[in-house]
């Protein structure tokens, strides 16, 4: 949305302002440069739509400020994230250029004593050589044993993702794609993990300057694929749901909000909030399913979450988000927001705070509210980038949060953010242990 940006929201932005010098993230990736990956491209296309490399890949793959130092980074810029991007000669070099959107599963939905993390990145281009305006691309894993030390596990698929787009000009994904969530379905014995992510085509949509070429990759709808090792390896099941011209030009980076305890049994339907962009304004719609995702509805009542004062804090809009059941069983989500005083492109990025509020009896029924509470100002913020308690390297830019209860009754918030253009895209953790979203509850968290 802003010309500092490297999330969803610049990606108009990038198109109107430069079509049409580059997004932020690709002009000027500092690290990328310095260590090549903008000259680590994608090879051409193959007839394989998972594009298995048929090699077996290392075990693992360390993500350590000291490895990142050795490559060139100043101990300023890698001080602090939780995940960085791989040198271009690792055995993961898909994510060389960025790491952003973290999806995080404790334990307990790993089914296993290691905590995963999905993320996307890429080496400075999408499919088939072609330069991207989207820190998306391709899908990696992480695996740590206490959710701050992680090793990046290499995959099968180009570069050593998990997944990877086809490069096929008819798929929906066959251009870039970007991991939204992952859960788990199915008994403990006989389980197996489901993705759903936004996939980026070939398709043109025509934007910018009267003689301006299409712009690639902007249509984006959202898929789903499956795993049965946990991970490793992953089957595509298809498209899920398509974008709608009445919410905006594509559906894009899908949460998945599922019942409480045995809620499938009663009817409680499984959520699933996306965002979409019209051209003015960033917000967040919901589809619901009743068969545990085999299928899913566009709900009827317009926006689940937008933009209220033109001029506010989140006037511009709402896009990714994250929602948590708290130890309380309040459903709670914290969303990332553009200020209105610069426009749906040139505005801050900031957190803020909504609550689900039940409507009857109803099964699922109800509606998203911006808190006041915590700050006095709907929705707060409760988190501006380099402001206490972040640190100083998220001064650039935040997004893409995502939460994890913790046993304790805290809560996690990892994100993606960058200090400025000399520094690439890493994640970052802060935690709250009291549960607590004010920002004094928060405290960064550095391996």
């Amino acid at each position: 949305m802003m010309t500092n940006a490297p999330t969803i929201f610049c990606i108009v932005q990038w198109m109107l302002s430069h079509t049409l010098a580059g997004a932020k993230w690709l002009q000027n990736t500092g690290n990328s440069h310095r260590r090549g990956a903008t000259a680590f491209v994608a090879p051409g296309r193959t007839n394989s739509s998972r594009r298995s490399t048929g090699r077996k890949p290392p075990a693992t793959v360390s993500s350590s400020a000291k490895e990142a130092a050795a490559e060139g980074e100043t101990a300023e810029a890698i001080r602090g994230p939780v995940l960085l991007p791989s040198p271009p000669s690792s055995p993961t070099a898909f994510d060389s250029a960025c790491v952003a959107n973290p999806v995080v599963l404790p334990p307990s939905s790993t089914s296993t004593d290691k905590w995963q993390m999905y993320y996307y990145g890429n080496p400075g281009s999408w499919a088939n050589h072609t330069k991207g305006f989207l820190p998306t691309g391709y899908v990696g894993l992480a695996e740590s044993t206490d959710g701050i030390h992680w090793e990046k596990i290499p995959g099968t698929e180009e570069h050593g993702s998990v997944l990877a787009p086809t490069g096929r000009e008819e798929d929906f994904d066959g251009l870039h794609l970007g991991v939204g969530d992952v859960v788990r379905v199915g008994d403990d014995g006989d389980s197996e993990l489901h993705m759903y992510y936004l996939g980026g085509s070939f398709e043109g949509i025509p934007l910018g300057p009267p003689g301006a070429p299409p712009t690639r990759g902007l249509r984006m709808r959202i898929g789903r694929a499956r795993s049965t090792d946990n991970g490793r390896t992953w089957e595509r099941t298809g498209q899920v749901l398509d974008y709608d011209p009445s919410e905006g030009v594509f559906a894009s980076w899908p949460r998945i909000v599922l019942p409480e305890g045995d809620g499938d049994d009663d009817g409680t339907p499984w959520r699933m909030l996306y965002h979409a962009f019209n051209g003015t304004r960033w917000a967040v719609f919901e589809a619901t399913s009743s068969d545990q995702g085999e299928t899913w509805t566009r709900g009827d009542r317009g926006m689940a979450l937008g933009p209220d004062d033109p001029s506010g804090w989140d006037g511009a809009g709402v896009g990714t988000r994250a929602v948590v059941r708290t130890a309380d069983g309040e459903l709670a989500m914290v969303y990332e927001a553009v200020d209105g005083a610069g426009g749906p492109f040139g505005g801050r990025h900031r957190f803020g705070l909504a609550r689900w509020e039940e409507a009857g009896e109803g099964k699922g029924g109800g509606a998203w509210v911006k808190d006041t509470a915590t700050t006095g100002v709907p929705g707060g913020p409760i988190l501006d980038g380099g402001v206490d308690p972040l640190p100083a390297w998220t001064s650039h830019v935040i997004g893409t949060p995502y939460l994890v209860a913790t046993e304790e009754g805290g809560i996690r918030l990892y994100y993606c953010s960058k200090k400025d253009n000399d520094m690439s895209m890493s994640i970052g953790l802060v935690e709250s242990a009291s549960g607590g979203f004010d920002p004094s509850s928060w405290k960064a968290v550095s391996p």
